[in-house]
């Protein structure tokens, strides 16, 4: 029987039942807002989630982070990237920049691959319905097996709730040859005992600023925009199927279009929850490209009467 990897972990803040900070290893306040627009697309927003992780591990952890072969890699995904992406490709560049400065080579950053995508938002499960999800949904660390040998393994996920997520990819991942593992998270909530944790805390704090389609509207149409689970599965869900036309004929046509791919990509298309919206989406992509196809045909004719 194999030893036990051990398993670490890190945060810059630990919040109460209230969503308070208690305690924090930056001087920054835990800001509820940007965090919100973190978890919804905003890399201004995740560049600072990312500095502020980054600067307090390295100074809290620097054996962790300085050992020789060294592995990062987001919350697990299918296609579409959880917003944890956007804050682990920021957080690979300043512990590299570390790194490099002690002559060690590069962390690699790896994939977790969930093996397909599920419906739903996860932030507004029941503690047991995350465990009985992170169970039937099957991950591959095939991508990360090549250079697992001796190396330390950070995985990076935004809010701990009851642990559900952790302890799956703790046994998914103990037959690896990793020296250890370390669970880097943006805030973690903290169980005082008085009573269990009510998982409904992490579904707050997502929609602390993006509640609707319209708080969303200003986010993916700048260009600080990253797509992630959260968004697809939000435009998508069928509470929001009467408004997203409308959503959809104020964003820009790139938009549309990755949203279109997105959905097929990671499967919504041909979900129950999501095929109806799909279908608007498709629906939109065909009227901009008709219309893109007529204006270009339009321009040529001229062009050709001119001359």
């Amino acid at each position: 029987m194999p030893a036990t990897i051990p398993s670490y972990g890190f945060s810059v803040y630990q919040l109460d039942e209230n969503g308070s900070a208690t305690d924090l290893t930056c001087p920054q306040p835990f800001n509820v807002a940007l965090y919100s627009r973190y978890k919804y697309g905003s890399t201004v927003a995740a560049d600072w989630f990312a500095r502020a992780l980054g600067s307090s591990f390295l100074a809290q952890q620097p054996s962790f982070a300085c050992w020789p072969r060294l592995l990062i890699a987001s919350s697990p995904y299918h296609y579409v990237p959880t917003a944890a992406h956007a804050l682990t490709i920021r957080l690979v560049a300043m512990l590299n920049d570390a790194r490099a400065a002690h002559g060690l080579p590069a962390a690699r950053l790896v994939h977790i691959e969930r093996r397909a995508a599920s419906s739903g938002d996860y932030g507004t499960l029941s503690a047991d319905a995350r465990t009985r999800l992170m169970t039937a949904n099957a991950l591959s660390f095939g991508r990360l097996l090549p250079y697992a040998d001796n190396a330390h393994l950070i995985v990076v996920d935004d809010v701990k709730v009851t642990g559900a997520h952790q302890e799956c990819l703790i046994r998914a991942s103990d037959a690896l040859p990793l020296r250890a593992r370390m669970f880097l998270h943006i805030a973690v909530f903290i169980d005082s005992g008085a009573r269990p944790l009510d998982p409904a805390l992490e579904d707050r704090l997502n929609h602390a600023a993006i509640r609707t389609l319209d708080d969303l509207a200003s986010v993916v149409a700048s260009p600080d925009f990253s797509w992630n689970v959260r968004v697809c599965k939000f435009l998508l869900n069928p509470a929001n199927q009467h408004r997203l036309a409308e959503f959809l004929a104020r964003m820009p046509v790139r938009r549309v279009r990755e949203l279109h791919d997105n959905s097929l990509r990671d499967g919504y298309a041909r979900m129950d929850a999501y095929r109806g919206s799909h279908a608007i989406v498709r629906a939109e992509l065909r009227h901009r490209e008709r219309s893109l196809a007529g204006a270009s045909a339009a321009s040529r004719a001229m062009a050709q009467a001119l001359d």
